[in-house]
């Protein structure tokens, strides 16, 4: 009976506080901003939609009403979201591997981990540091829940994954959001939107060469 209650608690914790961010951000946000925001945090959760798309899209809504704050409120935003999924997953890890279709696409995830964590020395060396840094990195979607997938199936503890990927959820964010508001400052808002209109075409092209070659294979 204990052992259900804490399943139950680690289940729907994670979701309670979840469910209380997006009121919080409803209550201090106007709409003029909450609903575009809450867009940008649900595509964040879409892969290819990652750092260096969403994060930058965030301070380009954010600015006029923020300014310079618009680089900490973004960075705080989304990297809320890694945050949270990485929580939920290392908190209910056998549960999810259960789940039918999340449980297919975590056993993808699982290979992928092991194949990036074979390629990255560096990463292996320094365990935590390296999935930190796995999470900081853009162009992987939402690294949190990478991350989190490999801290687990290398067995490391639950909390220190957590920990990871929000300091590298952070950093990632604060670097790309930095380079971001600049860019809106240096180029203003309709060169910014070329620059981003660039990157979305880039990722497009990189979805479609990791398609054809999964098709080789």
């Amino acid at each position: 009976m204990d052992l259900l209650i804490i399943r139950i608690y680690r289940f729907l914790f994670p979701i309670m506080v979840a469910i209380i961010y997006i009121l919080a951000l409803y209550i201090l946000l106007p709409p003029s901003l909450f609903y575009p925001i809450g867009g940008i945090l649900l595509l964040y959760l879409i892969p290819p939609a990652g750092k260096e798309s969403m994060v930058p899209a965030a301070v380009y809504v954010l600015r006029d009403a923020y300014g310079a704050g618009s680089i900490f409120i973004a960075s705080a935003l989304i990297s809320m979201i890694d945050i949270l999924v990485a929580w939920w997953v290392s908190w209910n890890w056998e549960l999810v591997k259960k789940i039918p279709l999340l449980g297919l696409y975590i056993e993808k995830l699982e290979k992928i981990g092991r194949k990036k964590w074979k390629e990255h020395r560096i990463m292996r060396k320094f365990v935590y540091a390296g999935l930190a840094g796995f999470v900081a990195i853009p162009f992987q979607g939402s690294g949190g829940l990478t991350a989190t997938v490999i801290g687990r199936i290398l067995g490391l503890g639950e909390y220190k994954v957590i920990a990871s990927v929000a300091i590298g959820a952070i950093v990632g964010c604060l670097f790309i959001a930095t380079g971001a508001y600049f860019a809106i400052f240096t180029l203003g808002k309709s060169g910014f939107l070329v620059v981003g209109g660039i990157i979305i075409f880039l990722i497009v092209l990189w979805v479609i060469y990791k398609w054809l070659k999964g098709e080789e294979e």
